[in-house]
């Protein structure tokens, strides 16, 4: 790591092609916008990159365009990212307009409108899609009032309501050094980068203000919500209390996650809903983990006539990953698939820098990357077993959209 006075980035220098790419985050995402004005941090994101300092937003847009940067922003429900690439030979042009970024947004009148649109668009866009329905629908399920359960790009009357005084008052709150979390990859030295922390980053305030969000407890099931919509397929997502980076039976989860549901076509659930029965294309596990969450997650969609038999199908291979230890060969190939695929994530500087920054956001050492494949191996039948005994197929939270009820009988 690098280190300038009260900030830390995370470093792989790469002379082998003339890269620079960085990923940074700041704590408080979209789970921090006002009750009345969610969408915020989204709308906040989109901004800024569209002019900064003296430049308008095209005059900003030109000059990433004329040398050759990409330099973009998002929300999640817990953070603001970003991602700067460019040539090394465009630095001090690339660094300058960072900095503009970071430190002195516009949100002019014309940036925001033109921002809005585009959001109400994605809004408008994720309202017609059944799987976007029903994986909001089970936020709101899992999380009731929290947070966490709120649309992260807002409403068309919460968009509406943001002005360009609220954008700079979340601006001001949210980027700070000690929220901060920096990743850089390629062709750039330590003590060039630590120029650029001082010189991009060190007039942030030295604190964030950002309210603190509580912690986050799952509603228990189970609860079924069924969204009536015409078609001949049924949509269906579902979720439940999952379990947090530093559980310890994380990385017993993770490997009975890949053989439950999470390993493509080489999972039970594919072998058993797809292949064996042919009720679905897709059928998939996963986990979703927030700062102040844990949630198992899976979705499917069938045929109305097979939606339900599909979910009977997931839940009794639930049941079967608590009541029977997996076999040891299937215990061996899913630990090749899940330590050999982890090199697939370091194939490019964006990648790298993706892996540096997710650890750090996950709260775990530098020496993850060194211990991850290790705690992976260690990984033993009963260790799945038990992980297995934490599923809930009588106690789901499971959202329908289509034609067919969901029943959990």
């Amino acid at each position: 790591s690098v280190k300038w006075r009260d900030m830390e980035a995370w470093l792989v220098t790469d002379n082998s092609l003339p890269l620079i790419t960085m990923k940074l985050a700041w704590r408080g995402g979209t789970a921090s916008d006002p009750v009345d004005k969610t969408g915020l941090s989204m709308l906040m994101a989109r901004l800024m990159n569209e002019g900064a300092g003296d430049l308008p937003a095209q005059a900003f847009q030109q000059a990433m365009a004329d040398n050759a940067i990409s330099l973009s922003f998002s929300a999640s429900r817990d953070e603001m990212t970003g991602t700067l690439r460019c040539l090394s030979r465009y630095r001090a042009v690339c660094y300058k307009l960072l900095r503009l970024a970071v430190t002195a947004p516009r949100f002019d009148a014309e940036a925001v409108t033109r921002m809005k649109r585009e959001q109400a668009t994605a809004i408008l866009r994720n309202q017609q899609n059944p799987r976007s329905i029903a994986n909001l629908a089970l936020m709101k399920l899992a999380f009731n009032a929290h947070a966490y359960g709120r649309v992260g790009n807002g409403t068309q009357d919460s968009l509406a309501a943001i002005t360009q005084s609220d954008l700079r008052q979340h601006y001001q709150a949210m980027l700070a050094r000690d929220n901060l979390h920096l990743a850089v990859v390629g062709d750039i030295g330590r003590a060039e980068l630590r120029r650029v922390m001082r010189d991009v980053f060190s007039t942030l305030p030295a604190h964030n203000k950002m309210p603190q969000i509580a912690p986050a407890e799952i509603a228990n099931g189970p609860q079924t919500r069924h969204i009536d919509r015409a078609g001949p397929q049924t949509s269906v997502v579902f979720a439940q209390q999952g379990l947090g980076h530093h559980h310890p039976l994380f990385f017993a989860d993770f490997v009975m996650n890949s053989i439950l549901g999470g390993s493509g076509f080489s999972s039970r659930l594919t072998e058993q809903v797809r292949e064996a029965r042919g009720l679905a294309y897709g059928v998939y596990s996963f986990t979703s983990n927030f700062q102040k969450a844990a949630l198992w997650n899976g979705s499917v969609a069938s045929d109305n006539t097979t939606a339900q038999e599909a979910v009977n199908v997931i839940r009794a291979e639930m049941r079967r990953m608590a009541d029977e230890p997996v076999s040891a060969p299937r215990l061996a190939a899913a630990k090749t698939y899940l330590t050999g695929n982890y090199a697939l994530r370091f194939d490019s500087g964006a990648k790298i820098a993706g892996q540096l920054l997710g650890v750090q956001l996950n709260g775990w050492p530098i020496s993850y990357f060194k211990t991850r494949n290790q705690n992976i191996n260690a990984v033993t039948q009963a260790d799945v077993q038990r992980a297995g005994k934490l599923l809930s197929p009588d106690r789901l939270l499971v959202v329908s959209v289509g034609g067919t009820a969901i029943t959990l009988d």
